[in-house]
């Protein structure tokens, strides 16, 4: 997958979003068009302010000359998403059952992946939370044999905060899909059940 894709992936949550939600009239400035589809600056500054959990990291890229590169890129993602879209319209392909299965499929993996972020952020391991962390991996290791050469806390302190994240993030991604299925039944016919079910 390369960048431009994987871009637009992660970019979906919060495109769909700002595609399906009913929106006051905007009258700021076009800054893109594509396929008959205008992008505004307010629509770009939704979407920088959405993709960042810290404002002023946000303020700062919309504001700052020395990220006008970056803005000219994120903005041609979108415009390039709208005209996919539109091309893919006139295609015919919204129309295809393999492809529209193909985009629901993405649609609903965008928004587990907007679920799990949401609860993850503003997330922050306290010290007792990342030394019971490290315990946990290094008990693991040394479980595996794997006891030597092991780093002691302090000199790993400063990676910990990040590999928390990404543990804690697939324990909310578990705890999700148990509490999608307690709120939405999902129901198998017998020959399409798996032999253990998750």
């Amino acid at each position: 997958m390369n960048m431009r894709t994987s871009s637009a992936i992660l970019l979906m949550p919060l495109l769909l979003a700002w595609g399906c939600r009913p929106a006051p009239r905007d009258t700021s400035r076009v800054i893109a068009s594509a396929g008959g589809h205008k992008i505004t600056e307010q629509d770009f500054t939704t979407l920088v302010n959405g993709l960042s959990s810290d404002t002023t990291q946000a303020h700062d890229f919309l504001t700052n000359p020395a990220d006008r590169e970056r803005r000219a890129e994120l903005v041609n993602q979108m415009a390039m998403q709208e005209a996919i879209l539109s091309y893919a319209h006139l295609q015919g392909l919204d129309k295809d059952p393999i492809v529209r299965r193909q985009v629901e499929g993405a649609e609903a993996q965008a928004y587990f992946q907007a679920m799990v972020q949401k609860r993850l952020q503003g997330l922050t391991p306290t010290d007792a939370e990342l030394k019971a962390f490290y315990d946990s991996r290094v008990a693991a290791m040394k479980a595996q044999g794997q006891d030597k050469g092991i780093p002691a806390f302090e000199m790993v302190k400063p990676q910990l905060p990040a590999l928390w994240r990404q543990d804690r993030g697939r324990q909310i991604a578990q705890e999700l899909q148990q509490e999608i299925r307690a709120r939405v039944p999902i129901t198998l016919a017998d020959d399409y059940k798996p032999a253990v079910q998750q």
